[in-house]
């Protein structure tokens, strides 16, 4: 492969992130479509927005037995076509029932090609190129979703149905995608072979493979659900204990998602560096800044430990689904990513849940779910030791 077509392959697959959390760059028209569907209860209005996740949850798991159908690009460009034609109904539409079709639809879409854009990245790259990538791959995502929200504002003043507009932007990704993207088993990059193990040895290694991949998708589930923690319980947490105010608390999570998307930039240079010891040492500071957190009354301080919390959480995902990518058949890949996937949106659902389980106040909600994810970096940590233990 040149290294021009490379580049344009890397581009088309990080294109293809923008698809990922598309769904909620268009929040801001629910006022202007709860006028039009007068008629319609403002939840069922609403429902526009989160019905795209219930579909994508749905689909994520159904694109992995689609792949072993017709191939993983076949199954990412099919996601995005129905993503790209989806999305932009509503722009066309005064039809409350339309719209929350075509927003269902979107989710199947995006659902498709979601577990794609990630586990294409190890299909065609290897070692630290795909680390870098997949950290790559977490900040696009972040930046995506930050300028389409943007651009969905400003065709927001022109009306609501002009914010829907922005999802053009699916068609240069299709177009991109198409293009530079060859078919992994056609190319040479799946070895059809691989997929038949049949004598004990290799039926053993299956075994740990699956058993790694399983406990896996469970740090993900787990992550996931004490990093959410933060964002529902951090304003409770400031105003229960007169710290500060609701609007600092989202100015405090902003912080968060930025020192996220610098975090992800670094994961292939960290992950060079560190290797196995990244993943405890993400979910040790993650954890030891959430308590730190909880023990503070200073805005300024909870701040600065938000920049920390971020950066250290952004290499916790990318880190998972790498490790993933080096476990799994890359046959497997895809269905294996779309658990994870599936993990991580249950986790995420359950999180305010799960808060009020381990605290009854914000505070200790937040300090017990840092002291979980210091107990998570401490198991990941003595795995970490034993793998260099048994490679030497």
């Amino acid at each position: 492969m040149s290294k021009t077509r490379k580049i344009m392959l890397i581009i088309a697959l990080l294109f293809l992130n923008i698809v990922e959390q598309a769904a909620s760059v268009i929040t801001a028209t629910i006022p202007g479509m709860a006028k039009t569907f007068s008629n319609v209860s403002l939840t069922n209005v609403e429902m526009l927005t989160t019905i795209v996740s219930m579909f994508v949850t749905v689909f994520v798991l159904v694109s992995g037995v689609i792949v072993k159908k017709i191939g993983q690009k076949q199954t990412a460009l099919l996601g995005m076509v129905i993503a790209a034609v989806s999305s932009i109904v509503p722009a066309f539409s005064n039809s409350y029932m339309v719209v929350l079709i075509s927003r269902a639809v979107l989710g199947i879409g995006i659902g498709l090609a979601n577990p794609l854009a990630i586990s294409l990245i190890g299909t065609f790259f290897k070692g630290d190129e795909r680390a870098k990538l997949m950290g790559w791959r977490s900040a696009i995502a972040g930046v995506g979703t930050s300028l389409m929200t943007y651009f969905a504002g400003q065709l927001l003043k022109i009306s609501w149905h002009a914010s829907y507009l922005v999802y053009l932007l699916f068609i240069p990704a299709v177009i991109l995608f198409v293009i530079f993207v060859p078919v992994p088993e056609k190319e040479g990059y799946i070895d059809e072979e691989s997929s038949t193990e049949t004598d004990g040895k290799k039926s053993g290694q299956s075994q740990t493979r699956k058993g790694l991949l399983i406990t896996l998708m469970f740090l993900m589930f787990m992550a996931m659900v004490c990093f959410m923690i933060l964002s529902v319980k951090l304003p409770t947490f400031l105003v229960q204990n007169k710290i500060g105010t609701a609007p600092q608390a989202a100015t405090a999570w902003s912080i968060h998602n930025l020192a996220g998307l610098l975090g992800g930039m670094c994961f292939g240079y960290l992950y060079k560096h560190l290797r196995q010891y990244l993943l405890p040492a993400g979910l040790a500071l993650v954890g030891l800044g959430f308590i730190m957190i909880g023990f503070t009354k200073v805005m300024g301080v909870i701040y600065l430990l938000n920049i920390l919390t971020g950066f250290a959480a952004s290499n916790v995902t990318p880190y998972i689904f790498n490790r993933i990518s080096e476990v799994a058949l890359p046959q497997n890949a895809p269905f294996y990513t779309s658990l994870a996937l599936v993990g991580s949106n249950f986790g995420s659902f359950i999180s305010p849940y799960a808060g009020s389980f381990i605290g009854k106040t914000g505070k200790f909600a937040i300090i017990n779910a840092g002291i979980i994810l210091v107990i998570l970096a401490v198991i990941t940590l003595v795995a970490a030791f034993r793998k260099v233990k048994t490679a030497n």
